[in-house]
């Protein structure tokens, strides 16, 4: 098959590679649509830190945000079979330790991140080989475009329900990449009052607004304070959170969340934090919650989109081949005009 193999930073090759063979417990699947995220730019350049700590492995095969069809299934398998429209988890668990046992996936210790961390391999490739236990059905009325973009839908989710968004709360999103604007929409299905993404990129923005915000701040134009009164009439929200990686805007976000409220970080950062006044943090009573993965956040983000509550497809803006991924990734920066590149590896 073929499949784009990650050497280093900068260095991406499109070769021919063994068709992996499914275990008893495992499924072949044919990737139809994969998607690229900021984390998988972040690798490319070597700017992620986990590839300056080595816990990225290389060679492997990037590619975390896939939807596709099951090949073939291993003798173990029961509920899939050749033919079904398929996702999967951004981790693989080891299967035999005791929380996998008690099914308890997202909590084990020796588990591989699908084409990034200790990488299982990824769906950059014409074939993903996943244990079924990490493979989702979907539902009929959803497109393998927004399928493919469960992965960053489900991580959305995950921020939104850690940060505690209630009916009724004021919610600032930091970031207008594909995340924040699904993190802005689920926000608002979950019953925020108010919820106003901050960005840098008008047509980013004006998307976020398409897809349900109330209000923008773009910082380009105006002073963050200057945009919370104009948008909340206040300086202070109830719930923040924070999808831009931008270590200022964390810093920011821990200053305007009001007494009591709480920030979801849902980004990996290129730099640390320092200077945080944890006691003003602590008095006020502030949560932070830190997010990364999805796991057990598939069904109910393909429920969304099954029943159209939920459309990600005007979040993709451009559209290649496994083919045009070396000059594409060493071209592009991930936070400029595009949102969401969507890599066509086969047909329907």
């Amino acid at each position: 098959m073929k499949a784009a193999r990650l050497y280093g930073p900068g260095d991406i090759r499109i070769l021919d590679v063994e068709t992996p063979k499914p275990g008893p417990h495992d499924l072949l699947c044919r990737v139809v649509r994969a998607g690229i995220c900021g984390t998988d730019h972040s690798i490319f350049s070597g700017r992620f830190v986990g590839v300056r700590d080595g816990s990225v492995k290389f060679p492997m095969t990037p590619g975390h945000e896939w939807s596709g069809v099951v090949v073939s299934a291993g003798a173990s398998v029961t509920g899939f079979e050749p033919g079904n429209r398929v996702v999967g988890d951004t981790a693989v668990s080891c299967g035999t330790c005791y929380e996998c046992l008690m099914g308890q996936y997202s909590r084990c210790r020796r588990g591989r991140a699908v084409g990034t961390l200790n990488a299982w391999d990824g769906a950059w490739a014409e074939y993903i080989l996943m244990p079924a236990r990490h493979v989702f059905h979907v539902p009929g009325a959803v497109s393998y475009d927004n399928a493919a973009m469960a992965e960053p839908a489900a991580t959305a989710l995950h921020a939104v329900t850690q940060a505690g968004v209630e009916p009724g709360d004021a919610v600032l999103v930091f970031g207008s990449g594909t995340i924040g604007i699904a993190a802005a929409k689920l926000a608002k299905l979950s019953g925020a009052a108010r919820l106003v993404v901050v960005g840098r990129r008008r047509f980013k923005l004006r998307v976020a607004l398409r897809l349900g915000a109330d209000g923008i701040i773009n910082t380009t134009e105006t002073s963050l304070k200057e945009g919370l009164m104009h948008q909340f009439g206040s300086q202070e929200v109830d719930r923040v959170i924070e999808a831009s990686g931008s270590v200022d805007l964390l810093r920011a976000a821990l200053d305007i969340v009001r007494t009591g409220g709480s920030v979801a970080t849902v980004a990996f950062y290129d730099s640390r934090m320092d200077g945080l006044d944890i006691d003003r943090v602590v008095l006020r009573g502030v949560t932070i919650k830190g997010v990364s993965g999805s796991l057990g956040m598939y069904r109910p983000i393909l429920q969304l989109m099954d029943c159209g509550m939920l459309d990600l497809a005007p979040l993709i803006t451009a559209r290649l081949t496994l083919d045009d991924l070396p000059a594409a990734l060493s071209q592009s920066k991930a936070g400029g005009r595009g949102i969401k590149s969507m890599i066509d590896i086969s047909e329907p």
